[in-house]
């Protein structure tokens, strides 16, 4: 069961995608999530790391470290100056694919009970034995609502946009299905050399064998403006 902290992080972290106020308040009320490593400042870049899109390894390759899950805007919040100059790059991943992922990664967790991850992944999903049923639920935008509020099922495309315009910011957006091209791109941008590690490595199950048309359809309204965005097809 989710804790009253739990639903108070889980609200906080929805809402600093949904609001736009002066940088001041929005730095207070994450006070604790300056988003600017020493790494970026030492690299003279910004790396967002969106969930379920490779960046655990990008990050402790580049870095050392975690960088969190920081979208763009905080970034603005913090520094806009930094964020202008800086070199931005982020990952995006196949919706059908990076949703496939994320259902197994938080449903392994249901039951558990030490982290914030297991006790939302209980509440939300122990009611779904299979991947088709929870697809399937997604048909309901009530349903659709709340778990995109969770980082891991949130449109990438969020995690990039200047919210005064809505337009993506970044300087460079790899995808995970050319991770080692768009790796080495990186690399070569920011003047460095570090093989990129399998940090954690998924289940190697590709996830076009589990989708039936209609659930192929369901994901593709879901996720509607991160096809576009990004020229995804459910076929690579």
């Amino acid at each position: 069961m989710l804790t009253i902290r739990d639903k108070a992080s889980i609200f906080a972290k929805n809402m600093q995608f949904r609001v736009d106020p002066p940088s001041l308040i929005y730095r207070s009320l994450w006070a604790s999530g300056n988003p600017f490593i020493s790494g970026f400042n030492k690299c003279g870049c910004i790396f967002v790391h969106i969930p379920k899109s490779a960046g655990s390894s990008i990050s402790h390759s580049l870095f050392g470290e975690s960088v969190g899950h920081r979208p763009i805007r905080r970034h603005l919040a913090y520094d806009q100056v930094a964020t202008k100059k800086y070199f931005k790059f982020s990952f995006v991943r196949s919706p059908w694919d990076r949703l496939y992922s994320a259902y197994h990664y938080f449903h392994r967790c249901v039951g558990m009970n030490d982290h914030r991850d297991h006790r939302w992944a209980t509440e939300m999903l122990s009611g779904f034995s299979e991947f088709e049923g929870f697809v399937n639920a997604l048909s309901n935008p009530e349903f659709v609502k709340i778990i995109k509020k969770y980082d891991h099922f949130r449109d990438q495309r969020d995690w990039l946009c200047d919210p005064s315009s809505g337009k993506i910011i970044m300087d460079f957006v790899g995808r995970f299905e050319d991770l080692e091209s768009g790796y080495d791109f990186v690399c070569d941008r920011l003047g460095v050399a570090q093989d990129l590690p399998h940090y954690r490595k998924g289940s190697g199950n590709d996830y076009r064998n589990h989708y039936s048309e209609r659930m192929i359809d369901i994901v593709a309204k879901v996720y509607e403006a991160d096809v576009a965005e990004f020229s995804y097809r459910f076929d690579g």
